[in-house]
Order: structure tokens, then C-alpha cells, then sequence
């Protein structure tokens, strides 16, 4: 389980905000929260280590806040802006999960169909799952990890459609699950699904995006599988020991539809706007992107937030859904919070050193607009069976292995030996963290004991456990 709360600086709401949300028929009321997140993003700068980012907000269908702060480069000479271009990692996955959604519209593709009919020349490690398996990261592959840090030779270097599939995490990774048993995060199935993208539609996948989701709404400037010429476009850094250091560069068609898109944080937020409008994709198709993945166990079912590219659940009641993205170089979120017409979206560039994530950013940002504030644990803690701490107690897999124990009613998080969690027991098998109260972590059942182990960060679902 990545317990990212203990790398990430928790940068808190700023006291003193207003606790009511903008007027949905007034977007200038915004204004009134603007200092708060200028002071929440200069802090990520001051105290967190960011070299530059940028923040754009929407109030119902209208950009109220857009924003950079900082520097693009780790020399700290050239300041970022609202329209700085950033590499926005996994949150590109929902360009192609749209992609599949616009041919399966058209009739040209069934989210039934097992991906080696449309791809024969798949590696043998990998599994047959259903494109909508895929899409829902339930195929049961588990990947190797790719570090940008020390990237294959051929990195630097265009790949397009079938050479893609001798990506190092899709060739090195295994089957560990029957696909539908569980949730396991997998880059290489969005990989295989650009292939998919380029196979049914005859189109390059950097094509057939711009073509077919971004020229019709007016998204010109994104970049697909291509980077934007320095300082447009920010460098990707990394804070090390020693300083901040630019990330080897990597060729974006290396990613394809894992994640090759560049976009401002303006831009970004006008894509959440129209994939929510349906100005992409029908209503209907968004639905189903946004609808809960269920689980097959032994006996029983589950249910995970989790839809295509979309990652759901509340923060503190609010209902929220987006995607995060992660790399060596950056990270960035976009979430929108659909009861309250709110869309966010935190690009950074750069990680390492405890530099704040973009979800840490986005999350304090929602709160202060929101009025947020999240309790103490223990104030809600709850007396857990011995029943139920029977069901629980056990050791958990996603490629890493997880221990579930317990002291009195705390539940105890061990991987490796280590202690990495504590959590209070607050009602039905679910946990909040005793240090950081935005973690919710609970059990679903599957016949006498839990099956598996659901890991949230502010509402923001991060990963799924199997018990072993």
C-alpha cells in the first residue's frame, strides 16, 4: 500500500477562509477565496520545495482562478504562469478511456470483446481481459516499475502502435489474479488500450486525440505524444540532496495511452469541463467512465470507486471525481466536486524531497473553498469485535505484501516488518489514519473474511489489496 501521506508536506487549510461555497450564479464571488490559494500555492513553493506550478478553478462552466507560481526551470529564471504546459502524467489516461468511449458511440468497438482479438501480438504475460477490464485496471496484470531516472536506451527515441510492445513493464510483469478478481494499478493496459485506439480506428493515437477530442472543443494547444518548446513548456525536475535536477528526458510516445498528454492547468480544466457538458462524449458514455468497477471473489462481490480513468469518492461529504498523475518530474490532479459546479486542477514540476503532491495541493485548496476542516480521528472512533478484527486480521497483496493487525481497536499496517500505519476504527470496517485523518482505508467482505483492502486519500481512491 503506498502510504503517501508520509512524503508529502501537509500544507493545511488556511485559517480564516470563508466556510461557504462560491455562488453557482456568480462566479465573481470567487474572488473572495483567491488569497487562500495564492498562500496555499506560495507555500508549496516556500515550505514544500516545488520549483514552479500552476492552479485553474472553475465555477460552474466559467474559469474564475488560473494562476502559475514559481519558476519552469531548476534554474529558478523564467516564472510559471496560468498557461505554462506541463507533462500531466496518468490524468491523460481519461483521454483514452474518451477514445474508446467515442468508437464503442460510433459501434466500432464492444467493451466485451477480449483485447487479443484486436491484438494478437500481445507478450505472452499478459492476461485476455475484456476491453472494459482493462479500462477498469481489473485485468490481474502487475507490473515492473520503469524508473525515468534511469531510462531504457531506445527512451529518447519515437515509438508508435506495435513497437510500444516492448514497453520493459509490459514485457517484464506478471498474471497474478484472474482478471475481475481485483483492482491492481496498470500502466502497460492503458498502453495496450492506444493500441486498441489505433487498431479500430485505423488513426494514430496522437492523431486520432487531437482529431477526434480536442480540435471539435477547441483544445488546439494541448500536446499529444509531443512535448512544447522550453520555457512554454516547464521542465520536469527533481529534488535531490544534492539540488534540483532536470529528469532525463523521455520520448512521450513512449506512453501513449498510459498517459502522453501536455496541457496547461487552464486547459486541462476546460477538457473536465467539456467531458462533463458532453461535448466529447454523450452523457450517458461519461456515466459509464464514472460508474463503480465490480469485483468477482470466491463468494461474494465488491464495489470500487473506481470507474474508467476516473477516480471517485468524498471529501468530508463532497462528492468528488478526477484523476491524479504521478512521475519523476511532476505530478498533477484534476478533480471536479459535481454537487458543489467546482472543477480544480494542480499541475507541479517537481518531486522528490517530500515536495508536495499536486492532490496534497488540490486537496487543501478544495477545503478552503469548501470550508473543510477534517476531525480528529479519534473522535470518532468506534469499538471494533473480535469478530470483525478476526475477519480483518491476515496479509494482503498488490504486488507488495501488507499485513493487517491489531492493538486494543488500532489497526496496525506492517509491510517488510516495518510499521507503516495506524488507524482508528471508525464504524463498518473502515479506518481513518490516527496522524493524518484524510486516509480512509476499510474491508469488503468475500465469504467468512475480508477480501479485500481499500486504500483513500482524501477522497481520491489509490489502490485496491487481495487477500493472499
Amino acid at each position: 500500500m503506498k502510504i503517501i501521506t508520509g512524503c508529502l508536506v501537509l500544507l493545511g487549510v488556511i485559517a480564516g477562509c470563508a466556510t461557504q461555497t462560491p455562488g453557482r450564479d456568480d462566479p465573481a464571488d470567487f474572488d473572495r477565496y483567491a488569497d487562500a490559494v495564492d498562500r496555499i500555492a506560495e507555500r508549496a513553493i516556500s515550505e514544500g520545495g516545488i520549483v514552479g506550478l500552476s492552479i485553474a478553478i472553475a465555477q460552474g462552466d466559467e474559469i474564475v482562478y488560473a494562476k502559475g507560481f514559481g519558476h519552469v526551470d531548476a534554474d529558478a529564471s523564467i516564472p510559471a504562469n496560468a498557461e505554462t504546459i506541463y507533462d500531466i502524467a496518468s490524468v491523460g489516461k481519461q483521454f483514452t478511456a474518451a477514445a474508446i468511449m467515442k468508437l464503442v458511440e460510433r459501434g466500432d468497438l464492444s467493451l466485451g470483446t477480449p483485447v487479443r482479438e484486436l491484438v494478437p501480438e500481445l507478450p505472452a504475460s499478459f492476461p485476455n481481459p475484456t476491453i472494459e477490464q482493462l479500462l477498469r485496471h481489473t485485468s490481474g496484470f502487475i507490473e515492473v516499475d520503469l524508473d525515468e531516472l534511469e531510462p531504457p536506451e531506445d527512451a529518447s527515441d519515437k515509438r508508435y502502435g506495435l513497437e510500444l510492445l516492448t514497453d520493459a513493464s509490459l514485457v517484464g510483469g506478471q498474471t497474478h489474479f484472474r482478471p475481475g478478481e481485483t483492482w491492481v494499478y496498470c500502466n502497460p493496459g492503458y498502453l495496450i488500450l492506444g493500441i486498441v485506439v489505433e487498431v479500430v480506428s485505423g488513426s494514430r493515437y496522437d492523431d486520432f486525440i487531437r482529431e477526434e477530442l480536442l480540435s471539435p472543443v477547441g483544445l488546439t494547444d494541448m500536446r499529444v505524444c509531443e512535448r512544447a518548446e522550453f520555457p512554454r513548456m516547464s521542465q520536469a525536475l527533481r529534488r535531490t540532496e544534492s539540488g534540483v535536477e532536470e529528469v532525463p528526458f523521455i520520448d512521450m510516445t513512449y506512453y501513449t495511452g498510459q498517459g502522453s498528454v501536455c496541457s496547461s492547468a487552464t486547459d486541462i480544466v476546460r477538457w473536465g469541463l467539456a467531458l462533463k457538458n458532453g461535448e466529447i462524449i454523450t452523457p450517458e458514455s461519461l456515466a459509464l467512465m464514472r460508474s463503480h468497477t465490480e469485483l468477482r471473489g470466491d463468494e461474494d462481490t465488491a464495489l470500487v470507486p473506481y470507474g474508467f480513468a476516473q477516480r471517485m469518492g468524498r471529501l468530508e461529504g463532497h462528492a468528488r471525481v478526477g484523476h491524479s498523475g504521478t512521475f519523476d518530474g511532476g505530478s498533477a490532479i484534476l478533480f471536479e466536486y459535481p454537487d458543489d459546479d467546482l472543477t480544480i486542477a494542480v499541475i507541479a514540476n517537481t518531486r522528490g524531497l517530500g515536495a508536495p503532491h499536486a492532490a496534497r495541493i488540490e486537496t487543501d485548496i478544495a477545503k478552503a473553498i469548501l470550508g473543510i476542516a477534517s476531525p480528529d480521528p479519534r473522535s470518532l472512533e468506534m469499538p471494533l469485535t473480535e469478530e470483525a478484527k478476526r475477519r480483518i486480521r491476515g496479509t494482503y497483496f498488490n504486488g507488495k505484501t501488507f499485513t493487517a493487525d491489531f492493538e486494543g481497536n488500532d489497526l496496525i499496517v506492517s509491510s517488510g516488518g516495518k510499521q507503516l500505519e495506524r488507524l482508528v476504527h471508525v464504524g463498518s470496517m473502515r479506518f481513518r489514519n490516527a496522524e493524518s485523518p484524510d486516509t480512509f482505508e476499510w474491508f469488503q467482505t468475500d465469504g467468512d473474511h475480508a477480501g479485500w483492502w481499500v486504500y483513500s486519500e482524501s477522497g481520491n481512491f489509490l489502490e485496491e489489496l487481495r487477500r493472499r
